[in-house]
Parts: C-alpha cells; sequence; structure tokens
C-alpha cells in the first residue's frame, strides 16, 4: 500500500519493539485496532509489514481502502487508539500507534520494480531550522535520494499524534543502495551538512519488507 500512497493520505503506524511478529500476530493487531472504532474498514491488503534488519523491531503501516469526504485522506480510527494504545502495552512493551499524513510522495527511479528494503529515518528538528529543513527535505534530498538507481518510491509523512515528528521512507530495490555511490552522493552536500545538525530526536532504521498481507 506504501507504493500507491499519494499526498494527503492517511497511514496508521504500529510500532512494536524487541520483536519479530508473525503474519498472525500482525493480522490481530490490526483487527484489534479497529474493533476499536466506529468503522471497521474494508482493509484487505492495505497492510505494510516490515522487521528491522539489524534490530528486533515490527512496523505495520495500516490505511483503510475507502475515500474519506472530509478529507482528501482515507478514512482512519480518530476514537479508541488511547484504548488500543493501553492493550498493546499489555501485550507488547514499550509498543506504539500514530496516525500519520502523507506529505509528499515521489516515484523513484526504479519505480515499478519490486522493493525489498525500506530505509526509514524518524526525527523532529529545532523550531529556528524548520523551514530550511523542510525546504531541504522538499527541494533538494528527497528528490535526490528518490532519483538513485535503486529506489522504488520515496515519502514523507507528518506524524499527527505523536513523536518523531517527520517520517521519511524510501523503498528500495535491494540493500545495496543505501549507501552507494549516488546515495552517498545526495546526502554529502552542503546544504545537508548545514541542516542536518538540528535533528532532534533522530530514529533510523533498515528494514526487511515482509510484504502487504
Amino acid at each position: 500500500m506504501l507504493i500507491d500512497a499519494k499526498e494527503g493520505d492517511e497511514v496508521v503506524l504500529l510500532r512494536v519493539p524487541g520483536i519479530r511478529l508473525a503474519a498472525e500476530q500482525c493480522r490481530a493487531l490490526i483487527a484489534s485496532l479497529w474493533s476499536h472504532s466506529a468503522d471497521a474498514p474494508e482493509h484487505e491488503g492495505r497492510f505494510h509489514v516490515c522487521h528491522g534488519a539489524d534490530v528486533e523491531e515490527t512496523y505495520i503501516y495500516v490505511a483503510d481502502s475507502r475515500p474519506s469526504q472530509a478529507s482528501n485522506g482515507r478514512q482512519l480510527p480518530d476514537r479508541g487508539i488511547a484504548t488500543f494504545l493501553d492493550g498493546l502495552n499489555q501485550a507488547y512493551a514499550n509498543a506504539g500507534v500514530s496516525v500519520l499524513t502523507v506529505t509528499r510522495a515521489i516515484a523513484g527511479a526504479s519505480y515499478g520494480r519490486v522493493a525489498g528494503w525500506h530505509y526509514v529515518v524518524e526525527t523532529d528538528v529545532l523550531p529556528e531550522a524548520e523551514s530550511d529543513f523542510n525546504a531541504w527535505y522538499d527541494q533538494e534530498h528527497m528528490p535526490g535520494l528518490a532519483a538513485v538507481p535503486g529506489t522504488v518510491r520515496a515519502l514523507r509523512l507528518l506524524n499527527k499524534t505523536g513523536a518523531p515528528r517527520y517520517h521519511a521512507l524510501y523503498l528500495l530495490e535491494t540493500r545495496k543502495t543505501f549507501g552507494s555511490e549516488p546515495w552517498l552522493k545526495v546526502r554529502a552536500t552542503d546544504w545537508s551538512s548545514r541542516v542536518r545538525p538540528n535533528f532532534t530526536n533522530t530514529k533510523r532504521t533498515m528494514f526487511v519488507i515482509e510484504g502487504a498481507l
């Protein structure tokens, strides 16, 4: 579903650190989330599940398949998330749930190929540098990484319900894309060097994509 995500879409992200959840466990979590909502969505095929490549962690991205008339995004649970989170933390320590809005979606140089890897950068930024940070991401950094051979899709999302506030993700054909010469060239610009010291609360994670359940 992240391959098809558009600007304005909303996504629920379930984070479960310290464990690689099996497919059935992921399905059970998603069903439990929507059991606390007034309307259960038609979410078949709307799950994107990935596991940490270097750490024990599971991320599950979920989007509803029904368009929302209230916004240009997708209708997601607006009630009951706190109740769900209480139960989630009883089952999995330090687990979390956030509602994200897609703010930028770019087809990569390898769009149309199968993405096997998923690189995520989650961060906040110092308030005085936020304008420069967003301009850098939208004008140079994300378009540059999207243009690297092996990048299938690049997305920016805004965390509406938690932190870190900014969530960037890159769907990659192979792990070799990350750290390739073109990738490193994009990261090494003067603008990058100016912006990056203003990051706070930053988390970078490489995931293996387990597929859309």
